[in-house]
């Protein structure tokens, strides 16, 4: 059974919302701020960060894409990720890599300009580009790869709903939608309740 550690309204909320979406046990340890520089975490994670996943042969895995990959290959009949080799897995790895790299640094710039009252940023912009690529990817959707949720949705949306929730997303009723989507489904509240 995986053990996560994480902090609420971090990227952990990532995996737990993979781990819920998975339906297998799973045990989850919150860490106190003041605990994720102590020997025991920084073995874990070398940064005294979190999420980390301890996995059941005893290994730990950090970095929430990473974590989040590897749960979907170890656990395939939760479907949330296509067969090794095939076009819609590429797609996959190419959705999760553009979550981190075209959406989540943009993003989190962005709020921090906000919160320094600078009304027009390059941040905005910068999170615009991609925001429009994703809009236009899911399209009528339901979903990123068309009627089934993927990791790769779990990744964009863990992204989105945070920019959802500070009504970020105006300019993009199709993220709009998407979100609402993604919020909408049972895994997602569960794993929002810790």
């Amino acid at each position: 059974m995986p053990r996560v550690f994480y902090m609420p309204r971090t990227r952990s909320a990532r995996v737990l919302w993979m781990l819920e979406e998975i339906g297998a046990p799973y045990d989850a340890v919150q860490i106190a701020r003041e605990d994720r520089r102590s020997p025991e975490h920084l073995a874990r994670h070398p940064l005294g960060r979190v999420p980390v996943v301890e996995l059941d042969d005893g290994s730990y895995l950090f970095e929430s894409a990473a974590i989040c990959l590897q749960l979907a290959d170890l656990y395939p009949d939760a479907g949330l990720i296509p067969p090794v080799g095939s076009q819609e897995r590429g797609l996959v790895y190419q959705w999760v890599l553009f979550a981190v790299a075209e959406l989540e640094g943009p993003l989190f710039r962005w709020r921090r300009e906000m919160r320094e009252d600078r009304p027009d940023t390059p941040s905005r912009e910068r999170f615009a580009q991609p925001a429009t690529v994703a809009e236009q990817a899911v399209g009528a959707g339901p979903w990123l790869l068309g009627d089934d949720l993927t990791v790769a949705d779990i990744m964009c949306l863990s992204i989105l709903s945070g920019a959802h929730s500070y009504e970020l997303l105006t300019d993009w009723p199709g993220l709009q939608a998407y979100v609402a989507r993604g919020e909408a489904r049972p895994a997602f509240a569960a794993s929002q309740a810790r």
